[in-house]
């Protein structure tokens, strides 16, 4: 089916408007693209995480989680899990059309050990989020955690043509906003009471990258995730500089 061209409407009068998008259509779903089921990097694959995942999976997520959920779940509105069944019905219930949500399973060496995804999807004006970033201990401080974010990233700019990704997290949260920034996600404020999370007031701390930074982002991503950037022990060389490369005002971050 062909896709209305949104027009170009004219400003009669004196007034400052932003710049013409020529040509604009909205963008396609996440699910739309066959090329959705599996993103495959170089350290890491990440794999469509829903109803229809082998139980394998399913059960190696919940167990990679399970020592650290005392905590891991704090500043999430789910879990902590009791069971692996009330996992896989959180699963389910996320696949509704209405959770606006894709999720997937982050796979290091053939085993699950974290999942990322996409959420709050806006097709007509080319603008999503990646968020539910769940990272077991397997993940933390590997260049897998920062390839499964680079994997996301580019499938929104590169194959789906998005013009803005979000990162937004729960504003005390210091492990979460610190990564977004490393990432190169830059940072545009705090939304105050945005939601009520397990009975307690939540302000959003939130972050960006536009279509017109990834340009260099993407290049530094490849020049830190490149093998060459890593002795025989896995450790960095140089470390990755997302934060430094944008071109928007420094100096607008609050994280302590």
């Amino acid at each position: 089916m062909t896709q209305l061209v949104t027009p170009i409407v004219t400003i009669p009068i004196d007034q400052q408007v932003g710049e013409t998008v020529l040509n604009w259509i909205p963008r396609p779903h996440q699910l739309d693209n066959p090329q959705c089921t599996i993103l495959q990097g170089q350290y890491c694959r990440l794999e469509l995480l829903n109803s229809k995942t082998n139980d394998t999976i399913i059960q190696q997520l919940y167990d990679a989680f399970k020592p650290t959920e005392h905590t891991h779940f704090t500043y999430l509105h789910y879990g902590p899990f009791q069971i692996v069944d009330e996992f896989k019905e959180f699963i389910r219930f996320k696949e509704l059309p209405s959770c606006d949500t894709v999720f997937y399973s982050i796979i290091v060496n053939n085993i699950a050990v974290g999942f990322i995804g996409f959420l709050r999807i806006n097709q007509d004006h080319g603008k999503i989020e990646i968020g539910h970033v769940n990272f077991s201990p397997q993940l933390l401080h590997i260049r897998s955690a920062t390839e499964a974010n680079y994997l996301l990233l580019q499938y929104a700019f590169d194959i789906l043509c998005y013009r803005r990704v979000e990162w937004t997290c729960y504003s005390l949260n210091t492990k979460s906003r610190r990564p977004a920034l490393r990432l190169g996600y830059q940072y545009e404020g705090i939304s105050l009471k945005s939601e009520v999370c397990k009975g307690r007031s939540r302000d959003n701390a939130v972050y960006s990258i536009v279509d017109n930074e990834w340009i260099l982002s993407k290049q530094e991503f490849q020049r830190w995730l490149s093998p060459e950037n890593f002795d025989s022990h896995g450790q960095q060389s140089t470390k990755p500089n997302n934060a430094q490369i944008n071109q928007r005002k420094k100096g607008n971050t609050d994280v302590v």
